[in-house]
C-alpha cells in the first residue's frame, strides 16, 4: 500500500515539475495566442528575450527603418524625405538610458507616421515580445470627460477618472498621444505619470458627486484574474450601439423595420459574411425587397461600431443605397459615424459621399478619406516585436483630399450620459432632422449646355456633365471594368446660378466663369480644374484593356513621376490585364502588365505572386524563385506557401521570353 501511494505521489509530483516546466517555457506563448494570435503567428517557435542590450536595440532601429523603406507604399508621402532617419538619428544616443517601456514607446511613434491615412501602420501593444502589466478597467474619452466604462470591480463603472498618479487625465492622454489612456501599466512610468506600476492611485468622481482616490495593481497575462477578465471583454455582446462598449458585437450586421415610423435601421458592425448564407450581398438584397414593399421615409446605416474588413464585399450594399428610388432621396439616408469607424468601414462611408445622397451623423471617423490600407506584419530581428506597415493605397475620395477625417453633416458627439443612461443622441438627430430646402433656379438650354461635356480631373479621372433632359448629372470615372462598376462619382447637380451647380454631396460645387470654357469643381476644401476633353478621351486603364499597353504603360509611368499617387484600382486593373491574356493562352503577353504592376507598386506581395506565377507558368524557373523570395520577404505570413511554391517550380529549359 505504501509502495503504491509512493508511486501515485511521485507521478503526481513529475506531473506537476512537468506542467511548471510546460508553462514556464510555454506559458506567455499559450496565453498570448489567446488575446493575440495573429502576433503570435508571425513570432511562431522563435525566442523572445526578456531583456535587450542598448546596441541590439539600436540595430532594431536601423532594421526598422529598412524594412518600412522595402515595405511601406508611397513611403516618401508618408513621413517626408528625411523625417524618419532624422527621429531614428536622434533616438539612437537615448536608447542606453532608457527604461525597456520607453524603447518599446519609440519604436511605436515612430510608426504613428505624420502624414493623414496612415493609422493602419501600426505597433499592437497587446504581444508577448511587449509583455505589459494591465489595470482591471476599461477607460474611455467621452465628449465630456473620462470614465470607466468596464471594470473588474462593477462597482467602479460610471466613475469619472479625473487624474492619475496626481496627473490630469486630460494630460495623461495628451502625453501618451495618439493612443490615449490605455490599460497599460508601463507606459504610464514612461511619459513620468508614475513613479512605480505597483500600485497606482487613480482619483475619481462618482456620480453622487463625491470624490475618492484608489489604488490599482497592474497584472500581467499571466495572472489568472487577468485571464478571466480580458477574455469576459471578448464575448459578444447583442445589440449595444455604443462605440464605448469594448465587447465585440454579436452579429456582424442586422436589420429592423418599425411600422409606426417607417425606419429602416441597419446595424453594419463588420465588414465580413456573417455566413455562407447570409452574406452582405444577401444584406442587400434583404433592404431591397423591404424598400420595394414597405413605406421608407429614413433609413440609418450604423457604422459606429465598425472597424473594417473585406473592401471587396461592399459594393452590393451600396448599389442598392444608391440607386434605389425611395432610399436615393434628400433626407432620406443617414450613415452614423464614430471614433471607431475605420479601414473598410471608412471606404463604405466614402463610397456613400460619392455615390449617394446619405447624410452623416455622429463623430469624425479613425479613418481618412484617402488612406494607407491593407497591411503585412513584420518582425524586429532582436527584440521579436510585430508591427504592421501597409502596402496598399486606397483612394476613396478625389485625388490630394487633405481632410483627415469625415466631419459629419450633423456632429453629435458622444456624452458619458448617453453611454451610461442608454440615450441614442445620434439616432435621436436622425429621426428629428428635415433637409433645409434649396432655392434653385431654371437653366436656359444655353447655360445648361455650357457645363455638359467631358473634361479631365485628374491622370487616371475623367469627368462628365450629362444633360439627361430632365436635368443635369455629373460623373466621375476612373475607366470601368467589364464587370460594370458605378461611376466614381455619381450624383445629380442643382443650379443655385446659371454659374453654380451644387452636388448632392455637402460642400461640393461645379462652377462656370464666365467667358472660360474650363469648370472648376470645389470639393469640401480643395479646388480641381476640369479640363475640357473630346467625347473619345479615354483612361489608362480604358487604354490598357484595349490592348494599348505602351499608351497606357506611358501615361501611368509619367502620373506617378508627377508625384500622383496611383491606387489599388491601377494595381488591380493591371493584375486583371494579365489575367485576361493568360486565360486567352497568352502568358509572354501577360508578363508585360504583370511586369508593370511589380514596377508601379513594388510593395506589392500580391503583385510579385502574380508575376512568379506567370514565370512559373512559362517554365522561367529562376525568375519565379526570385518572386516567390520576394513575396516571402514582403509578407512573412506567406512565408511556407512560398517555400512550397519553390519546392514545385520544374525547370523546362529556360521557357519562352
Amino acid at each position: 500500500m505504501r509502495t503504491a501511494l509512493r508511486i501515485i505521489g511521485g507521478t503526481l509530483l513529475l506531473a506537476v515539475l512537468s506542467a511548471g516546466l510546460w508553462w514556464h517555457i510555454n506559458g506567455l506563448h499559450f496565453l498570448y495566442s489567446q488575446f493575440s494570435p495573429s502576433t503570435e503567428q508571425i513570432i511562431g517557435d522563435q525566442e523572445v528575450p526578456r531583456s535587450l542590450p542598448a546596441a541590439e536595440w539600436q540595430a532594431d532601429l536601423d532594421s526598422l527603418e529598412q524594412i518600412l523603406q522595402q515595405r511601406l507604399i508611397y513611403f516618401e508621402d508618408a513621413y517626408g524625405s528625411r523625417w524618419l532617419a532624422q527621429r531614428i538619428d536622434s533616438l539612437k544616443p537615448l536608447v542606453p538610458d532608457q527604461t525597456r517601456a520607453e524603447r518599446i514607446l519609440s519604436v511605436a511613434r515612430l510608426l504613428n507616421l505624420p502624414a493623414s491615412g496612415t493609422r493602419h501602420t501600426t505597433l499592437p501593444f497587446i504581444q508577448r515580445p511587449i509583455s505589459w502589466g494591465i489595470l482591471p478597467m476599461r477607460i474611455f474619452e467621452f465628449d465630456d470627460g473620462y470614465y470607466v466604462v468596464h471594470a473588474e470591480d462593477e462597482t467602479l463603472v460610471g466613475n469619472e477618472v479625473l487624474a492619475i498618479g496626481g496627473t490630469p487625465a486630460d494630460s495623461v492622454a495628451a502625453a501618451l498621444a495618439p493612443w490615449g489612456i490605455t490599460s497599460f501599466a508601463e507606459p504610464l512610468r514612461a511619459v513620468g505619470v508614475v513613479e512605480q506600476t505597483g500600485e497606482i492611485p487613480v482619483r475619481m468622481r462618482a456620480p453622487d458627486g463625491g470624490t475618492f482616490t484608489r489604488e490599482f495593481g497592474a497584472r500581467g497575462a499571466w495572472s489568472f484574474s487577468t485571464l478571466l477578465y480580458e477574455k469576459s471583454l471578448q464575448e459578444p455582446v447583442k445589440g449595444k450601439w455604443s462605440p464605448a462598449n469594448a465587447h465585440p458585437r454579436a452579429r456582424e450586421y442586422w436589420l429592423s423595420y418599425r411600422d409606426s415610423t417607417d425606419l429602416l435601421y441597419v446595424q453594419f458592425n463588420s465588414v465580413q459574411n456573417a455566413s455562407p448564407d447570409w452574406t452582405i450581398a444577401d444584406l442587400a438584397d434583404s433592404l431591397r425587397t423591404i424598400a420595394d414593399a414597405r413605406p421608407i421615409d429614413k433609413v440609418a446605416l450604423d457604422l459606429r461600431n465598425n472597424g473594417g474588413g473585406n473592401h471587396g464585399l461592399l459594393e452590393p450594399l451600396v448599389d442598392v443605397l444608391g440607386s434605389h428610388p425611395k432610399i436615393d432621396r434628400p433626407g432620406t439616408l443617414y450613415t452614423l459615424l464614430s471614433r471607431k469607424t475605420f479601414s473598410a468601414a471608412g471606404t463604405l462611408a466614402m463610397e456613400l459621399e460619392r455615390r449617394t445622397k446619405t447624410v452623416f451623423v455622429g463623430e469624425p471617423g479613425a479613418f481618412a478619406p484617402n488612406m494607407w490600407g491593407d497591411t503585412v506584419p513584420f518582425v524586429l530581428p532582436k527584440s521579436k516585436l510585430v508591427g504592421n506597415v501597409s502596402y496598399r493605397y486606397w483612394q476613396a475620395s478625389l485625388p490630394d483630399d487633405p481632410r483627415t477625417h469625415l466631419v459629419p453633416d450633423i456632429p453629435v458627439p458622444l456624452t458619458s450620459d448617453q453611454h451610461f443612461l442608454d440615450t441614442d443622441s445620434a439616432m435621436i438627430a436622425v429621426r428629428r432632422h428635415e433637409p433645409a430646402p434649396r432655392e434653385l433656379v431654371s437653366l436656359t438650354e444655353a447655360e445648361r449646355a455650357s457645363f455638359t461635356g467631358t473634361y479631365r480631373l485628374s491622370p487616371i479621372h475623367r469627368a462628365q456633365v450629362i444633360d439627361t433632359g430632365d436635368g443635369l448629372r455629373f460623373h466621375i470615372e476612373r475607366g470601368r471594368p467589364e464587370s460594370g462598376l458605378h461611376p466614381f462619382v455619381e450624383s445629380d447637380l442643382h443650379p443655385f446660378s446659371p454659374t453654380r451647380l451644387a452636388t448632392d454631396v455637402t460642400g461640393a460645387y461645379l462652377e462656370r466663369r464666365p467667358g472660360s470654357t474650363e469648370l472648376t469643381l470645389v470639393w469640401k476644401d480643395t479646388t480641381y480644374a476640369l479640363t475640357p476633353v473630346g467625347s473619345s478621351y479615354t483612361l489608362p486603364t480604358e487604354d490598357l484593356r484595349a490592348g494599348r499597353f505602351e499608351q497606357a504603360a506611358g501615361r501611368l509611368r509619367a502620373a506617378q513621376s508627377s508625384g500622383f499617387k496611383l491606387d489599388i484600382w491601377v494595381a488591380r486593373a493591371l493584375m486583371a490585364r494579365a489575367d485576361t491574356l493568360e486565360e486567352r493562352g497568352r502568358p509572354k503577353d501577360a508578363l508585360r502588365p504583370a511586369r508593370l504592376a511589380v514596377e508601379l507598386f513594388p510593395q506589392s506581395h500580391w503583385a510579385h505572386s502574380h508575376l512568379g506565377d506567370i514565370y512559373k507558368a512559362l517554365g522561367r524557373t529562376e525568375e519565379a524563385t526570385r518572386a516567390f523570395r520576394r513575396v516571402q520577404m514582403l509578407n512573412p505570413t506567406r512565408e511556407e506557401a512560398m517555400r512550397e511554391e519553390r519546392r514545385n517550380l520544374k525547370p523546362t529549359g529556360g521557357g519562352e521570353r
